[in-house]
Order: C-alpha cells, then structure tokens, then sequence
C-alpha cells in the first residue's frame, strides 16, 4: 500500500485542530490526504491543484454529487507530511524555508520541488523528518499552508 500524505498536528503542540464539512463537486473524488480548493461554486475540489489557495486538507474519502460533504482539515496551524516528486529539483535541506505548489492527481499529491520559491501553497518546515514509516525517505517533509483561502491578507488566518 502506498504511503499518503498526512496531518502531524499542530505547530503549538495541540492535538485538536479545526475541521469543516464541504460539499464536493460533481464527478471529483476528494482522497483521505488530498489538499482541496474551491471549485468558485462554494464546493471542493482536487483537480489541477496547482496555484490555486488551499482549504485545507480532506480527511476522509468522498465521491462528489453536489450533496454529499467531506471533512477537512482547516487548521491554519496543521503540519503535514508530505511526499515530494523530486522532478527537475531535488528536495533538499536548503529548502526548509522555501515555498512550493503541489502537483499531481486525486490521490498521488506531491510538493512539486521545481516550484520553489518565495511564494506557493506550502511552506516547507523541515526535511527528512525522520518520522516512521518514512525515516529512510529524504523526499518526505513537513509543511504547513502558506496560501490559505481563509488568509485574508491583513495578517489574519
């Protein structure tokens, strides 16, 4: 079974972190460990999840029907682990600090390492966190959302 990225907890230490129910769009399966955004019609969505700002991350798998919801994670605070692609850019110990975009399908969500930058959805925490069942693995990292939909932009989250 393939690994999926996770939820760590809070950067304070807390254990209980905020969730939300959201509807999900029709015809897209949201994954346990998919990062979502706004489809614009007040639902999530997983599709081409480059660029756009984050809701959060779905923690619990939902086939979408315009009805059906999906709980995610929306704790401005939340870490995660997760998986790099390692394409173009290797991921590395020179990108704690840096931001980055994910790439990828409904449930294969990677940090997209050439996407390195000042700006982008994650913001990288730590590399190699040496968190088991991925110890081994240096292209697993810790991030937190940098570009959130609830950042209004004046400081608040």
């Amino acid at each position: 079974m393939a690994l999926k990225n996770r939820p760590l907890g809070r950067l304070d230490g807390n254990t209980n972190f905020a969730t939300h129910e959201f509807i999900v769009a029709t015809g897209v399966t949201v994954n346990n460990g998919d990062f979502v955004y706004t489809d614009g019609d007040g639902e999530v969505t997983n599709a081409s999840i480059g660029g756009q700002r984050l809701v959060g991350m779905a923690l619990e798998t939902v086939a979408g029907d315009d009805a059906l919801k999906c709980l995610v994670c929306v704790d401005p605070l939340m870490r995660y682990l997760i998986d790099n692609d390692n394409d173009g850019t290797t991921f590395s110990a020179a990108h704690v600090l840096d931001n980055f975009d994910l790439i990828g399908a409904a449930g294969a969500q990677l940090v997209d390492t050439s996407s390195t930058s000042t700006t982008g959805q994650l913001l990288c925490l730590e590399y190699n966190p040496q968190i088991d069942p991925v110890k081994a693995d240096t292209s697993w990292g810790v991030f937190v959302i940098a570009e959130s939909i609830f950042n209004t932009g004046t400081g608040a989250q």
